[in-house]
């Protein structure tokens, strides 16, 4: 299914050769560690979520190459803690959320109605300015 250069660091987009040129030497002192640190969180979760070692693996590589991908050359901000949970618990509701199930999302999430409908609201305005980011990044790309 992948090949043997797909447990790489090829992430599979143009890089500029010099682009190492550019960096803070403190972080890009730190930025091994950091990938590798990266990879070993990936990796365990998925591995405490039932996948078999060599499986857990090659998603985790997959998972850090999207995320660098997505993140690369950037600095990304993850919170933690409880702005953690409640982001995810956010992003849950609205993806179960399926158009008449409100009453069992309050039951489920301790949340009041008002609660459950605000959260609705935000996801939905975040979905928007994702669809919206998709466009315009398609737009103009070609």
């Amino acid at each position: 299914m992948t090949s043997p250069k797909a447990d790489n660091f090829d992430l599979g987009f143009g890089i500029p050769a010099d682009v190492l040129d550019y960096l803070d030497p403190e972080i890009l002192k730190k930025w091994p560690q950091g990938l590798s640190d990266m990879l070993t969180v990936v990796e365990n979760a998925h591995i405490r979520a039932g996948d078999e070692p060599k499986v857990a693996r090659r998603r985790a590589f997959a998972a850090v190459r999207a995320i660098s991908s997505f993140a690369g050359g950037r600095s990304l901000y993850v919170p933690q803690g409880r702005q953690l949970d409640r982001a995810l618990r956010d992003r849950e509701i609205w993806e179960r959320h399926t158009g008449d199930n409100i009453p069992q999302l309050v039951e489920d999430y301790d949340l009041t109605e008002a609660q459950i409908y605000s959260i609705l609201a935000e996801q939905r305005k975040l979905a928007r300015a994702r669809m919206q980011s998709d466009l315009f990044c398609e737009s103009t790309n070609g």
